[in-house]
């Protein structure tokens, strides 16, 4: 399969096969990432789940992820990257079949934790291949020259968001599907979602070449210097990660708390979310060519910023919806150019380990997140989660601005 002239933002690439598989695999995964994230908290809401259990698997689910990446990453550099990521959908496949062939329809509790800690349902990791994710990351870089990796990234994080607002228009299955009205029956059809978005997937990935990266010889200094380069992004990305974790999981438990609506009305404001975020992760892929990597990345978490503190003060539904969807799609853009600048601190054989630490160093203190979220919820401090957020957030810009504004001069 060959492409012969110019293709609609592929033009600069000389083999651009590769990339256009990988991202169609990615939003293949994303639809039924976006019908989890639409569906699968209600679901738990719906089945008597409290907000402190809630929290708390989802936050078992980050933990378990982040053991995961912590092996996954470097083995990818090893050992090649199609085995780990193919697995990462056969595992979704598998969990998805788990909550499907249940009796009555409905899941257990049993079965509800397990596909929520091991497949990370719920958490809503925009397309990404949660734990595998890393191994994603540095399969992409392979295939792109540093100069244009930002803005490739970029267009990646957009498929992610654009098959997440798909998915999560699942929740309006019952209006095209009336037999789906039945809460058990679009459990299932969520499930369904989910099983084919990961099966094609896997085809498509078979299709992407790949081997282990070759070692080569490393300066004492080259590994000292990328080290603390690392070491300054694990401890940035910390303040990001518990800002995002108090209240981002919990979005849509947070619009059926404050305002009791159901899944039809939520999948809607999330899926406008996903597809916003969609269209901002487009424009930051030139923004990152004219403007720089850090730059973009500081006027995007910016805006969040002040769209998250604006989220529980809005006195409706659909004004708390306006800002949520400003706020994801303003964070949520940025997404690809963090990705890639944190995998162009280190040579080629380190892509995997420096985008295992990328994600990590913000897992770790997300883990926390919705613990603390959901027990603030729970005394009725619907507020509180997005200030404490939005308070973090101004410390991880202020640090990531300090720590790499000179790295745009470097690429």
């Amino acid at each position: 399969m060959t492409f012969q002239g110019r293709l609609p933002f592929f033009g600069d690439l000389p083999s651009p096969r590769p990339v256009i598989l990988l991202m169609g695999a990615r939003t293949a995964r994303s639809v039924g990432q976006g019908a989890l994230a639409a569906n699968f908290i209600l679901e738990l809401k719906r089945v008597g789940w409290s907000a402190p259990a809630i929290g708390a698997v989802l936050s078992g689910g980050i933990i378990f992820s982040i053991a995961a990446t912590l092996l996954l990453g470097p083995a990818s550099d090893r050992y090649g990257r199609k085995p780990f990521l193919a697995g990462y959908e056969i595992l979704q496949f598998l969990c998805a079949l788990g909550g499907l062939l249940t009796e009555n329809g409905s899941p257990s509790n049993l079965v509800l934790t397990l596909i929520a800690v091991v497949g990370g349902f719920g958490q809503a990791t925009g397309g990404g291949a949660g734990a595998f994710s890393p191994v994603e990351q540095s399969w992409l870089s392979r295939l792109l020259p540093d100069t244009l990796r930002s803005h490739y990234f970029s267009l990646n994080t957009a498929t992610g968001f654009f098959g997440m607002a798909l998915g999560a228009l699942s929740g309006l299955y019952p209006r095209f599907f009336p037999s789906l009205g039945n809460p058990n029956l679009l459990a299932r059809g969520v499930f369904l979602t989910v099983m084919a978005g990961a099966l094609l997937a896997l085809i498509l990935l078979l299709f992407v070449p790949d081997a282990p990266h070759s070692p080569t010889v490393i300066l004492d200094k080259t590994l000292k210097d990328e080290w603390v380069l690392l070491r300054t992004l694990i401890g940035v990305n910390s303040l990001n990660g518990l800002s995002l974790g108090l209240y981002a999981p919990l979005m849509a438990y947070w619009f059926s708390l404050r305002f009791g609506r159901g899944p039809g009305s939520i999948g809607l404001a999330m899926a406008g979310g996903y597809l916003l975020a969609g269209i901002f992760s487009l424009a930051s892929a030139p923004l990152t060519r004219r403007f720089g990597t850090v730059r973009t990345v500081i006027a995007g978490r910016g805006a969040g910023l002040v769209f998250t503190l604006l989220i529980p003060l809005m006195p409706t539904f659909s004004l708390a919806v306006l800002a949520h969807l400003l706020r994801v799609a303003s964070n949520q853009g940025t997404i690809g150019p963090r990705q890639a600048l944190s995998v162009s601190l280190v040579g080629e054989g380190r892509r995997g380990l420096a985008a295992s630490l990328h994600n990590v160093s913000m897992q770790i203190p997300q883990s926390i997140g919705p613990t603390l979220g959901a027990a603030l919820l729970s005394h009725k401090m619907t507020g509180m989660p997005f200030f404490l957020g939005a308070l973090l957030q101004g410390g991880y810009l202020f640090f990531y601005y300090r720590a790499f504004e000179g790295f745009d001069r470097k690429v």
